[in-house]
């Protein structure tokens, strides 16, 4: 039995996992998120400001301090979509390496997506030829990826997620124009001729994860906070999406965010993460799936101190 920790830079989130177990199950003691505003912040150059850099590094050291407080012997650390555009991120990663001692890995688009299936099955008693799929809308990219049991196979990365298809489509603090979010989802359509075949995937169970799937469930179930118990395996179909949709739309960002349920941040974010989700539902004839509070800092979490080999 080993505690450990593991932390998942996003786009928009960093989330952190501390948890404890062996072999391929683990146990969380302390699960949380926080708003890290790295998407926003990319500048129009590729690079992310120096202040930025230094505040998502001060937030990894207290993390840290928080783990090693709780008994945890190891941390593990991985960046996403952000990193893998972000033009300095080598300066990211030598901060993070002065101030906390951790290596910050930078995941390619296909590490992330076998991580996050790893994590996303983890909870699942899964027979060895059983299939999944799963979905991990992101801030900065979509991880489709196909499996059985718990080991991920055929994957598609695409380069579009909540917060970067907000930043290309829609007007600053404003509430979103029709002719805005046709505009987003022409772009989502055409991102999708690099998915694979949906007839391969016909009759297969699907599993959604992320930060936008999350608060779906929260405001479709009308929960105000986060209730893991109540998350997990929650169902959004196909008309939930169009239904939340219509919710969001014409609404200002800051409307959006006071919603109930709404995590910090993700207001201006919501509205682009659903439509993407629905455009996903619609490629690869999806009617429902549902959602999982498990991802990419679980996969990690296994890769590192389990005995999974992602």
């Amino acid at each position: 039995m080993i505690r450990a920790g593991s932390i998942d830079i996003g786009t928009n989130t960093t989330l952190a996992l501390l948890a404890e177990g062996s072999g391929d199950t683990l146990r969380t003691i302390k699960d949380s998120l926080t708003p890290n505003h790295l998407g926003e912040s990319l500048r129009e150059d590729g690079t992310l400001p120096t202040d930025v850099i230094a505040v998502n590094v001060d937030l990894l050291h207290e993390l840290l301090r928080d783990f090693r407080a709780q008994g945890a012997v190891d941390v593990v650390a991985g960046a996403t979509a952000v990193m893998r555009t972000a033009k300095n991120r080598e300066e990211f990663q030598r901060a993070v390496k002065e101030i906390t001692g951790l290596d910050l890995l930078v995941l390619s688009g296909t590490q992330e997506a076998a991580l996050t299936y790893a994590g996303a099955v983890s909870a699942l008693e899964l027979l060895p030829h059983e299939r999944v799929n799963v979905i991990d809308v992101g801030g900065g990219s979509t991880e489709v990826i196909s499996g059985q049991g718990n080991v991920p196979g055929q994957s598609v990365s695409l380069e579009a997620g909540a917060v970067t298809l907000t930043r290309r489509n829609f007007t600053p603090d404003e509430a979103p124009a029709p002719e805005e979010i046709t505009r987003l989802r022409h772009e989502v359509r055409r991102l999708q001729g690099n998915l694979f075949s949906p007839e391969s995937l016909t009759g297969i169970p699907w599993i959604i994860v992320g930060g936008t799937p999350v608060t779906l469930a929260m405001l479709k179930l009308g929960i105000t906070r986060y209730q893991p118990d109540k998350v997990s395996g929650a169902e959004l179909t196909a008309e939930d999406l169009d239904m939340l949709i219509s919710r969001f739309a014409g609404r200002h960002p800051d409307e959006l965010q006071a919603l109930p349920a709404m995590p910090p941040g993700r207001g201006k974010y919501i509205l682009a993460g659903t439509l993407l989700l629905r455009e996903l539902y619609d490629v690869l004839h999806i009617h429902t799936a549902n959602v999982s509070e498990r991802g990419l800092r679980h996969g990690l979490w296994l890769a590192h101190f389990g005995r999974q080999e992602v």
